[in-house]
């Protein structure tokens, strides 16, 4: 039986990557913060063989999951670095303990875990890695400032990182997806964009199953990027095609109206 690794994989898309995969048979080691979250799904997915609770922002905790996964002797055949958060706002206005926490986890974290697993596979002589970014990496983004900049270094870190893991038989692969129907809208424990009709309103959400099975469809091709979606890689296009200046202000007026 191969072994899947899923990060923040009690809700959204990391839910979705663990559902799917069990379905394919692998056995999952699943990654949350959450110990009861896990307990739970450990108990509703077949094939859970290990469960791993851990704050990803915190660099100690980092370190004692990879001791924890050091004694996993089977080959880990796929690890999905999907553990995330981002905060809206003015980013004067945020604290900056949350900055912090969040560039420890989308970049520190990720940085961490893909050279570990990077690593291991290439001792193994095989493995797929498969990094989530977002399409908030290709622009600037007024009001996801810090967040779009984190996913902007998810995206060149992994593709350039997959060059140079090539030789090794292990793939790398970023996955960019757009406005998805998770957790990530909930600002205070609300999620006020969802019954609106703005830029992130439930009506332009995708289902996170269906960005999970295009995910993992590239990654097990072998692909360098995907961009699920046809609205997404327009949007990605568009930034080729315009002004600096002009997307910025497209931007700052659609995260205004969230």
């Amino acid at each position: 039986m191969k072994t899947a690794l899923i990060t923040g994989a009690t809700s959204g898309i990391g839910l979705a990557f663990a559902e799917l995969l069990a379905q394919q048979g692998y056995g999952l080691i699943l990654h949350g913060r959450n110990v009861r979250k896990l307990s739970e799904l450990s108990a509703s997915l077949p094939n859970v063989q290990l469960t791993l609770a851990a704050d990803l922002s915190c660099s100690d905790e980092v370190t004692v999951m990879i001791e924890q996964l050091e004694q996993v002797k089977q080959p880990i055949d796929v690890a999905i670095n999907n553990a995330g958060f981002g905060l809206y706002g003015k980013h004067t206005e945020l604290k900056e303990s949350d900055i912090a926490a969040m560039l420890a986890l989308n970049v520190s974290a990720l940085t961490r875990l893909s050279r570990y697993f990077a690593e291991r596979m290439a001792v193994q002589g095989s493995g797929h890695i498969l990094n989530v970014a977002s399409t908030a990496g290709y622009q600037p983004q007024p009001y996801f400032a810090a967040y779009a900049a984190t996913k902007a270094y998810v995206a060149s870190f992994t593709e350039a990182m997959a060059l140079e893991m090539k030789s090794s038989g292990v793939s790398m692969t970023c996955l960019s997806p757009g406005r998805t129907d998770t957790g990530f809208f909930t600002f205070e424990g609300k999620d006020d964009a969802k019954s609106g009709t703005g830029t992130f309103s439930a009506k332009h959400r995708a289902h996170p199953q269906e960005i999970a099975r295009l995910g993992l469809k590239a990654m097990f091709a072998e692909k360098l990027r995907e961009i699920p979606l046809f609205e997404n890689k327009f949007y990605v296009f568009l930034n080729r095609l315009l002004p600096r200046t002009t997307m910025l202000s497209i931007y700052e007026r659609a995260m205004k109206n969230i």
